[in-house]
Order: structure tokens, then sequence, then C-alpha cells
């Protein structure tokens, strides 16, 4: 019998900011089991006030061919853990440019801890 993995389901949406654009992304715990996809990612660790309303501290900023394998890399990573990094936020986009286009866009308007690249 075939063990199916269970998608996780986001906890919210999140609007980013950069120099230029509003980004909308979608926000899932760190360990979510996340589908293969391209996209732009932000590791972040994430408060809700007394009012209810989120608010994120940048771990990581990035763009990738494979969410998952990055995720799996950054997870294992001490940065992420020291930083108590705790949701990874995503906004899927298959066109290259444009990932390296938003990511770019993202890095210039918030200070991240850090970035492997």
């Amino acid at each position: 019998m075939k063990h199916e993995r269970k998608k996780s389901t986001k906890i919210s949406e999140a609007i980013f900011r950069g120099k230029k654009s509003l980004y909308s992304f979608e926000v899932f715990p760190l360990t979510a089991e996340l589908e293969e996809t391209p996209g732009i990612y932000v590791i972040s660790k994430r408060k809700t006030d007394k009012s209810g309303k989120a608010h994120h501290a940048f771990v990581c900023i990035g763009q990738t061919e494979s969410v998952l394998g990055e995720i799996k890399k950054h997870q294992k990573g001490k940065c992420v853990k020291q930083h108590a990094a705790n949701v990874i936020c995503l906004l899927k986009e298959n066109n290259e440019k444009n990932r390296v286009k938003i990511e770019a866009d993202l890095k210039a308007a918030h200070a991240t801890v850090c970035n492997y690249n």
C-alpha cells in the first residue's frame, strides 16, 4: 500500500514590499510538505501581535527552480536555526527572469541575516 504525502495547507498570506512593487506570498510552516515548484521564497520568523496581525523578521530571501530542494538545504542551515525561523513564504513563478527580478527587488528593500549567495 502506497503512503501518499499530504500537502501542507498554508497558514496565511503575506504582502511583502520590494523597492518597486508589492508581492503576495503564501505562508507555510517551515516544516511543511511542499510541492515541487519554482518560485521566490522568504524564510522568516513570524510572530503574531495581540490583535492577531502577523509580523515577519526576514531571515533569508531567494529564488529557485526547486523550492523543495532549497528548503531542505535551509532547514539544516545553522543560520535558520539561530534566528528561530518558523515559516517559509512562497511566491510561485515559473519564469526565471521574473524570479531574479523579484528576488533583487525584495533584497533591495529588506536586510536579511543569512543568504547563501
